[in-house]
């Protein structure tokens, strides 16, 4: 007769269960896009964002309204809780919306960070208040004139850069200030050729695949994709979630290690 295979003990398939769940938030937590901003009560509060649970433009323009609220820990009591009595990390769904949000308390070595996009973003909702003249002045000479030759609506478009640099990218920059000052002149007229960006938002990746910036394999450039590298991070602007393409190309820049 053939032998029976003996079925697992329960406390192993327990603990095989356990294991695959520890496995599976680990997972879902990398994919997690994370953005520090100080709120009208002086806290510093970590709002994030997953390509499986919200779009980036809903992120963006939820991040945008938080400057004048408090945080979830010192506005309108959460699902009956308020004060100490709410979770130190949460998920929130925006009114009218079908996605969803994350919310933890930032760490110390956040704050910094966080005060810094805060006023950033200030100063960028608040030159947009006072019009489009105002917001085109506020951009870099030689970006501003790229903006000018190359979008239908320039302000639009830098505005749309900058909400995308401080808020989905944590500020960084695929390009340095300097640089969009002073961009080559053969840069500034619009090239027939050269395939438009599937979001305003998203015209640095065309200045940076220029100067031979690391681009993903969704053709956005590394900065569109805000968390570590390796670790399932979302683009800012498409489905894409991961750039892995782009790290391998960065490591292979590099050379082998010295």
């Amino acid at each position: 007769m053939g032998r029976t295979k003996k079925n697992k003990p329960r406390h192993k398939l327990h603990g095989l269960h356990q294991a695959s769940q520890r496995r599976s938030a680990r997972a879902r937590a990398a994919q997690i896009a994370w953005t520090p901003l100080k709120q009208a009560c002086g806290c510093v509060v970590d709002w994030g964002w997953s390509s499986q649970t919200a779009d980036p433009l809903t992120f963006r323009d939820w991040c945008c309204s938080r400057l004048v609220v408090p945080c979830p820990w010192h506005g309108t009591p959460v699902a009956g809780a308020s004060g100490a009595d709410v979770p130190d990390e949460l998920v929130v769904q925006p009114h009218g919306t079908g996605v969803l949000l994350h919310a933890r308390k930032a760490a110390a070595d956040r704050h910094e960070l966080g005060a810094e996009l805060t006023s950033r973003l200030a100063h960028v909702l608040e030159t947009a208040g006072r019009g489009e003249e105002a917001l085109l002045d506020d951009a870099p000479a030689g970006f501003r004139s790229w903006l000018i030759a190359n979008t239908p609506d320039p302000a639009q478009a830098w505005l749309d850069h900058e909400l995308t640099e401080i808020i989905l990218n944590q500020g960084r920059s695929g390009l340095p200030r300097e640089l969009l000052e002073h961009l080559p002149e053969q840069l500034l007229a619009p090239s027939p050729e050269s395939p438009r960006p599937e979001s305003v938002a998203c015209n640095i990746c065309s200045l940076s695949a220029t100067y031979g910036g690391i681009l993903c394999a969704c053709g956005h450039d590394w900065t569109c994709h805000p968390g570590e590298v390796g670790r399932g991070e979302p683009c800012s602007h498409c489905p894409c979630t991961n750039m892995d393409h782009a790290w391998a190309i960065a490591h292979a820049r590099k050379g082998p290690a010295q």
